[in-house]
C-alpha cells in the first residue's frame, strides 16, 4: 500500500504526541523502548518505523509513541535495530556512554590539547592551498582505506581520518552497500601516506616515515544510514585491530564540539588522493580550500535533483575546479580552530555531489560532524 508522505506526517504527528521535556537533537545518542543505545532521528529515515506506521500496526505504533525523542522540522524517533517492537525496560541505568545535553566525553578520545596538531604549521609552506599536494607532515590523520576482493586482490579507494590510536572516521557508504559489490569488503587501514608510488617519500631533502597498515577489527556503521540517494547518517567508524603510535606523521585530528558549525562564506580545507581534473586518481595526497555554501541555496539545488538534504549535511564547493571528487569520499572537511590557528578539527566527511566534479555553482554535500559528536563519543570504547 502506498501513502504519500502528507499523510505519513499527520500519522506521524498522532504517533509522537508528546514531546518530551528533555528533548535530544537530531543524531544525538538516545534509548530505545528496548533498552538499547540507538541514535535520535527523524521519522522518516527510520524506515522500520514508516513501514509501522503504513501498516498501522497499534502495538507498533504505541512502540513509536514512546521511541520520540524530539522534534525540530519533523518528528524524532530514537531509531535502533531492533524489528520486534517488542517493549522491555533497560536491564541497567544509563552509564557514562549515555549522552545527554551535557554528555560526558569519552577517555578513548584525545584532548583538544593532543590532537589536530601537525609540523608543517611551522613553516610557511604549510598554508599552501588551492589544489596543490601536501607537505610530507601535513595532515598527518589522513587514512587510505584498503578493500579485498573475492579474488583476494587489495585495491585503495576511500578515504579517512585518524581520531583516537584505534578508530578511524569515514563515510558509511565506504564500507556498506555498493562499495562492497564493486571493490570489496574494507580489510585494511593505511596511516602516514604521502605518495602511493613511493614507501618513502622525499620532498627535496626531506624524508617521511614508511606509512603503517593495520587491518581492520570492526566496521561500525550509523544506525540511521540507509543507503538512500541524499544518504543521511553518512558516517561510520573503523575499529583497527591494535592501537597505532603517534608519530610525526600519524596523528589525530580533534573531532568539533557539539553543535559547533561554521558559517556560510567560510573557506574550509579538504583533502585527498581521489579522481583529479585529468579524470585519474592522485598519486600524492591533494589539498584545496573551499567556501562553505548557505544551506538553503545549496538544498534547492538539490531538490531540483530530487535530492532533500537534511540539517546533519553541510554543502561546500561549487567553485569551478575546485571540488572533492571520486575516491576522495569518507574523507575530511577541516577547518583551523578559531581559538587555536595551528590546530584543526574536522567539520565535514566527503558524501556525494555531481558525477561532475568541480562545476561551477554546484558544491558537494558532506555530513557535519558535530551533529553525530555524541554519536561518536558514545560508540568507541579503548
Amino acid at each position: 500500500m502506498m501513502i504519500s508522505r502528507r499523510c505519513l506526517l499527520v500519522f506521524a504527528i498522532i504517533a509522537c504526541y508528546c514531546v518530551k521535556e528533555n528533548a535530544a537533537q537530531r543524531g544525538t545518542a538516545c534509548r530505545t523502548p528496548n533498552g538499547h543505545v540507538a541514535t535520535c532521528t527523524s521519522i522518516f529515515e527510520c524506515t522500520r518505523f514508516v513501514s509501522a506506521i503504513q501498516n498501522r500496526v497499534r502495538s507498533q505504533i504505541r512502540f513509536i509513541q514512546q521511541s520520540q525523542c524530539g522534534w525540530d522540522t519533523n518528528a524524532l524517533v530514537c531509531c535502533g535495530n531492533e524489528v520486534d517492537f517488542i517493549t522491555k525496560a533497560p536491564a541497567e541505568s544509563l552509564d557514562n556512554r549515555m549522552m545527554t545535553n551535557n554528555f560526558i566525553k569519552n577517555r578513548a578520545i584525545p584532548s583538544r590539547s593532543s590532537c589536530g596538531f601537525q609540523d608543517s604549521d611551522n613553516k610557511v609552506e604549510g598554508f599552501i592551498v588551492g589544489g596543490k599536494e601536501t607537505q610530507i607532515d601535513e595532515f598527518p590523520w589522513m587514512a587510505s582505506l584498503g578493500y579485498t576482493d573475492s579474488r583476494g586482490n587489495r585495491k585503495w579507494a576511500c578515504g579517512g581520518t585518524l581520531i583516537s590510536p584505534r578508530y578511524v572516521l569515514t563515510a558509511a557508504h565506504c564500507v556498506v552497500g555498493e562499495v562492497e559489490r564493486r571493490v570489496g569488503r574494507l580489510s585494511v587501514i593505511k596511516l602516514g601516506e604521502h605518495d602511493t608510488k613511493t614507501e618513502v617519500d622525499c620532498i627535496k631533502s626531506k624524508c617521511n616515515d614508511a606509512p603503517v597498515t593495520v587491518n581492520v577489527e570492526q566496521v561500525i556503521t550509523h544506525p540511521g544510514y540507509d543507503q538512500s540517494v541524499n544518504s543521511p547518517n553518512d558516517i561510520a567508524l573503523v575499529r583497527l585491530d591494535r592501537s597505532v603510535h603517534y608519530t610525526k606523521y600519524i596523528r589525530p585530528i580533534c573531532l568539533p564540539e557539539l553543535n559547533e558549525a561554521t558559517s556560510a562564506g567560510v573557506n574550509i580545507t579538504t583533502a585527498g588522493w581521489g579522481r583529479t581534473e585529468y579524470g585519474v586518481p592522485s598519486t600524492v595526497l591533494l589539498k584545496v580550500d573551499i567556501p562553505v555554501v548557505n544551506k538553503v541555496v545549496c538544498s534547492r539545488q538539490y531538490l531540483a535533483q530530487g535530492v532533500n538534504l537534511v540539517d546533519s549535511q553541510i554543502c561546500a564547493g561549487g567553485e569551478g575546479g575546485k571540488d572533492s571528487c571520486s575516491g576522495d569520499s569518507g574523507g575530511p572537511l577541516m577547518r583551523r580552530s578559531d581559538s587555536n590557528i595551528l590546530q584543526w578539527f574536522q567539520e565535514g566527511i566527503v558524501s556525494f555531489g555531481s558525477l561532475r566534479c568541480g562545476i561551477k555553482g554546484l558544491p558537494a554535500v558532506y555530513t557535519k560532524v558535530s551533529s553525530f559528536v555524541q554519536w561518536i563519543h558514545s560508540t568507541i570504547r579503548d
